[in-house]
């Protein structure tokens, strides 16, 4: 939805009209089911999880932090990207033709975008390796989340793409699992991610931004990590941190 308004500049000469459009981008997500874009490299120096999450339970967020066995399998510092959930059925059988949904899907991620996973936490075989993290990584998908296990871990730990999952386990995906829609809602521990969620993990976790929170929640850490960096320099400066914490805002 654009707002409109106009007026006139001078009433001496013919009319000229100055108009001003205004971007309500949070309707404009719902209509589009799409996240206008942030400066995430930028935002990438700034944001934690624990950041993310605090914003997130000072908005009414408060359910929105996956449980603690899922951590950073492999990468450093902090994943930061759009959510492209996909839909994963539990298969008994070899299929004649091998990895069909899930080449779909690694051809359709872009940049910028997180690789979500969901099994139920069923655990039956790895749903990460090497390989794709060679594809994803080429792309500059900014990482993988699962609820289960993945694989190779060495190597990808080599190339530095960051995996989020409960642990590693080699038994291959195929025959287990098949990937049969993407960019469709997903659940992972009761936490709802649909497409273009951010999704924000680090070593201390992975919290989940709603589509129509990730505005005032980028505003939000913004001002937080001014704060917590004003707090550090005054109580290293020796100012109490009861009164640090009383003029920043901040602990």
């Amino acid at each position: 939805m654009f707002e409109v308004s106009i007026a006139p500049r001078s009433a001496c000469h013919l009319p000229v009209f100055s108009i001003t459009i205004r971007l309500r981008v949070s309707e404009l997500i719902a209509k589009q089911g799409k996240q206008m874009p942030h400066d995430l490299a930028h935002l990438r120096t700034i944001f934690t999880s624990a950041l993310a999450a605090d914003c997130l339970d000072e908005l009414g967020y408060n359910k929105q932090v996956l449980a603690e066995d899922i951590h950073m399998l492999s990468g450093e510092g902090i994943m930061l990207g759009y959510a492209f959930p996909v839909q994963v059925e539990d298969v008994d059988s070899f299929p004649e033709v091998p990895y069909v949904g899930l080449l779909k899907t690694i051809d359709a991620i872009q940049k910028d975008q997180v690789y979500v996973a969901p099994t139920g936490r069923t655990g039956k075989a790895a749903l990460w390796g090497e390989l794709l993290s060679t594809a994803c990584n080429f792309k500059e998908v900014a990482g993988f989340l699962g609820d289960g296990p993945s694989r190779d871990l060495v190597r990808t730990r080599a190339m530095g793409f960051k995996m989020f999952g409960t642990g590693s386990f080699p038994v291959n995906i195929n025959g287990r699992y098949e990937v049969v829609a993407h960019n469709v809602p997903a659940v992972i521990d009761g936490v709802t991610i649909n497409p273009g969620d951010l999704i924000v993990g680090d070593i201390d976790g992975v919290a989940i931004v709603p589509v129509a929170a990730i505005d005032k929640v980028v505003e939000m850490v913004i001002e937080k990590n001014s704060g917590e960096s004003n707090f550090r320099k005054a109580v290293r400066e020796g100012m109490p941190p009861s009164e640090a914490f009383a003029k920043f805002g901040v602990l």
